[in-house]
């Protein structure tokens, strides 16, 4: 039997071995990585293997760093491969940040904060982690569906790619360092927030933290409510509300709720209050008839009162038969409101892809032409969902992250952070709200905040608005795992040029940052997190 003192000494040993820097990485063995290669057999989910195409140093003098460009190799020989990209610090922290992608991926927007709009707080790279991404398993735009045409394609893009690309960056940092990271962490926003649920629910014990930004967690539902939009704006003479009128809306909201949070800024941070006082009402025209950018139409006060409630999918999905609805009434920019709407009136051409097509329309158009129909030339404005309920629900099955179940996550010990922007209108916030209502149904309060938060981000649109954030999500993350760290109320900065360097609390959901009414208005504790 050992003695106490042994097995004190014995466990400091362990845990200096265990906190032992990595080993040095040099240019030599960057460029010895040109034939590194990956075997089916080390990756957990059926390839034929991966290869490296290209390797470059780069990011010298300020934060040098091996760039490795690969490919992961379908089963499917009539499949796209998984194109990646691994960048290795030379000066590595000894952990690693896998990011995720945005729409319908198809593309490697590189391996640092370019993915990421409000990203971590300096670059991940400059702060020593090894990142990596991957196009999601097939090469194309991110507003194009055709490659779902192929099914590996299709089954990497609903959440194999994660794995895929995952266990060949393990093996390939552990080829680079002699050991694995001793931190895994996932990141991302849009379709990266939906890919960081999906790699913790799917897979969680590759992961010890993960960063959703946005998420669309049940992306077949929201492709399910654009469809329904594009139709309610183009099926409907005289619905659509052009951009002119889109200012007019975002302004008169403005105009009733800016001051409701203390603070006259041109952000709306009192999101409940501005729901009870703003009426929609004022801004109908005359007799309910069209009379110009001054007013709204009977058809246009329609569809705005649509979107801004829950919206009607016409067929009920894992998730329910309704969406949540959009912020059009609580603060979002003319910008962002025109992209739901779309900047013309006439009936679109979806494969223009630009802002003369209502966004999530483009989106759920691609989704029913090649997910459903498997059809490129349907007309989705002629779509019946309720007709295709046994299709919808098989391909949610696939590709949606909606179970709140994530024990297997939180008893290997990982954290949660999750953010959305209180003006998105490209993913409602009432979205990320239903997800995390989920997870508290499924854990209960006083549990769930041992292992998850939430945080609204007032102004914050899908990537700009009002208040453009900046977050120290990364940091955070890691002091949360690596150091116990509770997380509590953060700090966002503007990074708008008008309006930079502001701050501004991140308040824990429900909660929301109002001025105190004395003190400097661009620093973070002149604010409260309060209820109302």
């Amino acid at each position: 039997m050992k003695s106490p003192l042994l097995t004190c000494f014995l466990l400091l040993m362990c845990s200096a071995a265990t906190a032992a820097p990595p080993k040095a990485f040099t240019q030599a063995q960057c460029v010895g990585l040109k034939t590194a290669h990956v075997d089916a057999a080390s990756i957990g989910l059926p390839t034929r293997g991966a290869v490296i195409t290209a390797v470059a140093m780069a990011g010298q003098p300020n934060e040098p760093h091996c760039k490795l460009e690969g490919q992961i190799k379908p089963v499917n020989l009539k499949a796209p491969n998984i194109e990646f990209q691994l960048y290795l610090p030379l000066l590595w922290n000894g952990k690693a940040l896998q990011l995720g992608g945005s729409g319908f991926d198809g593309a490697i927007k590189g391996a640092d904060t370019a993915r990421l709009a409000p990203a971590a707080t300096p670059g991940a790279l400059k702060q020593g982690y090894a990142t990596f991404g991957s196009d999601s398993g097939h090469q194309g735009g991110v507003s194009d569906a055709s490659f779902t045409l192929n099914d590996e394609a299709w089954e990497n893009f609903a959440g194999a790619q994660i794995k895929k690309t995952h266990d060949v960056a393990i093996a390939l940092i552990q080829q680079a360092y002699g050991r694995k990271p001793s931190r895994m962490y996932f990141q991302g926003n849009s379709q990266g927030g939906h890919e960081a649920l999906a790699a913790i629910q799917r897979f969680p014990l590759d992961y010890d933290g993960a960063i959703a930004i946005h998420p669309v967690y049940n992306v077949v539902e929201l492709h399910m409510a654009g469809i329904r939009i594009g139709q309610a704006v183009y099926n409907t003479p005289g619905a659509w509300i052009s951009p002119a009128k889109s200012a007019l809306i975002a302004n008169a909201v403005m105009g009733a709720c800016d001051k409701l949070d203390g603070l006259s800024d041109g952000i709306v941070a009192n999101v409940k209050a501005c729901d009870a006082t703003f009426t929609l009402a004022h801004l109908r025209c005359k007799d309910g008839k069209d009379d110009g950018a001054g007013c709204l139409s009977d058809k246009q006060m329609s569809l705005v009162k649509m979107l801004s409630k829950p919206v009607s999918l016409g067929v009920t999905l894992p998730t329910g038969d309704r969406f949540a609805p959009w912020p059009i009434l609580q603060g979002a920019d003319a910008a962002s409101i025109v992209s739901v709407f779309g900047s013309g009136a006439d009936k679109p051409n979806p494969e223009a892809s630009n802002l003369i097509i209502s966004f999530p329309y483009m989106m759920g158009d691609q989704a029913v032409r090649y997910e459903v129909m498997r059809s490129p030339d349907f007309d989705s404005l002629t779509f019946d969902p309720a007709t295709h309920q046994a299709r919808l629900q098989e391909l949610a099955s696939q590709v949606d992250n909606n179970d709140a179940d994530i024990r297997a996550f939180v008893q290997h010990g990982g954290k949660l952070l999750m953010m959305h922007g209180t003006a998105d209108m490209a993913v409602p916030p009432g979205n990320t709200v239903a997800y995390y209502d989920r997870l508290k149904t499924q854990f209960g309060e006083k549990t769930l905040r041992q292992f998850a938060r939430f945080y609204l981000a007032p102004g914050f649109t899908h990537y700009s608005g009002p208040f453009r954030l900046s977050w120290d999500s990364l940091g955070t993350l890691d002091k949360w795992v690596d150091h116990g760290i509770d997380p509590g109320q953060q700090v966002m900065i503007d990074t708008n040029k008008a309006t930079a360097g502001r701050e501004m609390p991140l308040c824990d959901y429900p909660l929301f940052p109002k001025y105190k009414g004395q003190g400097d208005t661009r620093v973070a504790s002149s604010f409260e997190c309060v209820t109302q």
